[in-house]
């Protein structure tokens, strides 16, 4: 059973808000550029992962938790996946990395060579694992449970080639979850938990997670101002007889400026008033823009003159802080 399951990390769309309002020439472009791609081929490769799963039949207890964010007094726990299970708890480092990739076990470092012969020194994904391992196994002994912990590494794509282990970690490629979930069930053939124990035992981590804060980011003075087409991606959205509609193709829509109101949650922040609505989307009248915030029925504080509008996080780009516990 999936209790939490895995969505588009926020990040992406803020990004691509921010790159949709700056020029091309700024100078942080290709950083931000290069920030989104990482972080949206990591996201296409935990799917990667996330689909064989699809395959894997368990006949034990098993519940299965996607992005569990912790965050405890001086650091946190991001964990792409973990199985909760009657016989042990898996925990997955997911890696969407290619070339040939090298452990170094006496000095810790991991390192990548590329095709044209350089060579990248990344984050060692087994001190990673090794992290969640030992917060897995002292939230286990704070609860008296001695259940397994069990880290692996998977790497999403076959462009990913193992040049040296490290030690006695697991290291596999994607496809073979399947095979090492028979492995998993051939050593550990004795329930430790009961049904109702290890349900309980993956809603306790599940109630540990927390929303990830979006990094601040700046918008330059210079930064473009409107409503853009999500059709053509080129025109600039016009306002007229009640609807947003593009001059450069045959796109039209009402609603078009709620995006406009996403990206400024995620680009600036969770409050906005008329003024400021006003200059982010280029529109001249304050009456207009107060009908359109009105109608995005977003709570609100204040007076007409002076209200403050709270923008949800509950809009795209943002992940639900909602979790029904009493329907798992």
């Amino acid at each position: 059973m999936i209790l939490k399951k895995r969505s588009e990390p926020p990040e992406i769309f803020q990004l691509e808000s921010l790159l949709q309002r700056i020029p091309f020439n700024h100078s942080q472009f290709p950083h931000w550029t290069e920030k989104l791609r990482r972080i949206t081929a990591g996201f296409h490769g935990e799917q990667r992962v996330d689909s064989f799963w699809q395959e894997i039949t368990l006949p034990i207890p098993h519940y299965l938790i996607h992005d569990l964010f912790i965050k405890k007094k001086h650091s946190t726990h991001q964990m792409d996946t973990i199985l909760v299970t009657s016989r042990f708890i898996l925990v997955l480092e997911i890696k969407s990395i290619s070339g040939l990739l090298h452990f170094d076990q006496q000095t810790r470092q991991f390192s990548r060579t590329n095709k044209d012969g350089s060579i990248d020194g990344m984050r060692n994904p087994d001190d990673q694992v090794r992290r969640h391992e030992k917060w897995l196994e002292q939230f286990l002994t704070e609860r008296k449970l001695d259940l397994p912990v069990i880290g692996a590494i998977v790497f999403a794509y076959p462009s990913a080639v193992i040049q040296s282990k490290a030690g006695n970690r697991i290291v596999i490629q994607s496809s073979g979850l399947p095979h090492l979930l028979d492995e998993l069930l051939a050593s550990y053939q004795q329930d430790i938990l009961s049904k109702a124990l290890t349900k309980k035992l993956a809603v306790q981590l599940l109630k540990l997670h927390s929303i990830k804060q979006l990094p601040e980011l700046i918008l330059p003075p210079d930064y473009f101002r409107g409503v853009f087409c999500p059709k053509c991606q080129k025109g600039q959205l016009h306002y007229y007889w009640r609807k947003w509609a593009c001059k450069s193709c045959s796109f039209s829509d009402p609603a078009a400026y709620l995006t406009a109101i996403e990206q400024y949650r995620v680009l600036c922040g969770p409050t906005i008033t008329n003024r400021q609505f006003r200059d982010f989307i280029d529109l001249k009248d304050p009456a207009v823009t107060s009908k359109l915030l009105k109608d995005a029925k977003m709570p609100f504080e204040g007076s007409y003159k002076d209200r403050v509008y709270l923008i949800p996080g509950k809009n795209r780009g943002t992940e639900s802080n909602s979790i029904d516990f009493e329907s798992i």
